[in-house]
């Protein structure tokens, strides 16, 4: 029976939740021919064998919880049996006074040493989601969280089991199979995930196991990012919020930036102005050049080509021999086409600055690019 008090005991360092203490003890027996009986408390192995009874008791303070009996003779009594539970009822009160005494007292959480088990239900239909073609997506689960196994305990329920060594593998268990079976929603944000790939228009992330999206270079600081390999590298976590989900095509556009103006607060406030047909954008920046013309940021989120031809009143044969990133330039709107792309030029400006302001002989001259020389016609 000492191994029923010190289980008890070491569940209950070990952090097991139990209601209430339990102990057992064993009882005994001598009977004499004449009827005559004493009843033993807590025999050892000797009056167990040379005895005529051992009647194992086990329970808490309110009760018997189990017991178990060999019996030799024949002759056992209401009387013998009652005398022996009240024996056992003294001697388990005695013994669970001092278990309650033991120093250190026992633990109020599970050791970190005891395994967790977490349980929870999904939709049973989406089972066959969670485990995959031979058990390829558990499989993937179970790496992602690092908890030891994922099981379905029951298929009709959709109960499933995470196992781990830590309550945060469990956890994260648990969560990565919920994230994993829940569609992706506008608005929703995802903390400390990791970076996929990076590419010079942005970064590719894995939000979810199973689910990855695009971080336009746009989207990825509430600055301009002119190169993202020199920033980001695979690997690296970031926090993500999903802008748009295409249901049909399952392609999801992620910001960095919309989470981190939620999180200073600056959502509203650095929301740019749209963009206006026929406007004028004075020091606007050149990002890129290409040998067909420069791209310019307009704002924070707009970027636009300045076609080769709308670069000046003259011919320009070479844009990166005059324009550089960095560099800035005065454009305008001209229109935008069926695809959506805005038409920019900067050749435009020029010619109302000078209706504007007139040369004195009256003729056109060619604009200088900033900190360039001169176009020669």
């Amino acid at each position: 029976m000492a191994s029923v008090c010190g289980g008890c005991l070491a569940m209950m360092d070990a952090g097991v939740p139990i209601k209430r203490m339990v102990a057992g003890i064993a009882m005994g027996l001598i009977l004499e021919e004449d009827g005559q009986f004493q009843v033993l408390t807590d025999i050892l192995g000797s009056e167990d064998a040379l005895g005529d009874m051992d009647f194992k008791v086990a329970g808490d303070a309110e009760g018997v919880t189990a017991f178990q009996m060999d019996i030799k003779v024949e002759g056992i009594t209401l009387e013998v049996m009652r005398q022996a539970l009240d024996q056992a009822k003294a001697g388990r009160q005695h013994i669970l006074l001092e278990m309650q005494s033991c120093d250190p007292p026992p633990a109020k959480q599970l050791s970190q040493y005891a395994p967790r088990i977490r349980r929870f239900n999904i939709d049973p239909d989406k089972i066959g989601q969670v485990i995959g073609s031979g058990g390829r997506n558990i499989k993937m689960l179970q790496a992602a969280a690092g908890c030891d196994e994922i099981t379905v305990s029951d298929q009709l329920t959709g109960l499933l089991e995470v196992r781990a060594q830590t309550d945060q593998a469990a956890l994260a268990g648990e969560e990565i199979i919920v994230g994993f079976l829940t569609e992706p929603e506008a608005g929703a944000i995802f903390r400390n995930v990791a970076v996929a790939s990076v590419m010079p228009f942005g970064c590719i992330v894995d939000f979810a196991p199973g689910k990855s999206g695009l971080v336009h270079v746009s989207e990825l600081d509430v600055g301009r990012t002119a190169d993202p390999t020199a920033v980001w590298k695979a690997g690296d976590k970031i926090d993500v919020k999903i802008l748009e989900y295409d249901k049909a095509s399952g392609r999801c556009k992620l910001s960095r930036k919309a989470v981190m103006q939620e999180d200073t607060g600056v959502a509203s406030a650095s929301a740019p102005e749209p963009i206006e047909i026929g406007a004028t954008y004075r020091d606007v920046e050149v990002v890129k050049v290409q040998q067909y013309g420069c791209f310019v940021a307009l704002n924070s989120q707009v970027q636009a080509l300045v076609h080769v031809s709308e670069l000046d009143v003259g011919r320009v044969s070479d844009p990166a021999s005059l324009f550089q990133a960095g560099d800035r330039i005065d454009v305008k709107v001209l229109d935008k086409n069926k695809r959506g792309q805005l038409q920019l030029s900067r050749k435009q400006v020029l010619l109302d600055d000078s209706q504007k302001e007139p040369s004195g002989n009256g003729s056109l001259p060619l604009a200088a690019a900033p900190q360039q020389q001169s176009i020669s016609t």
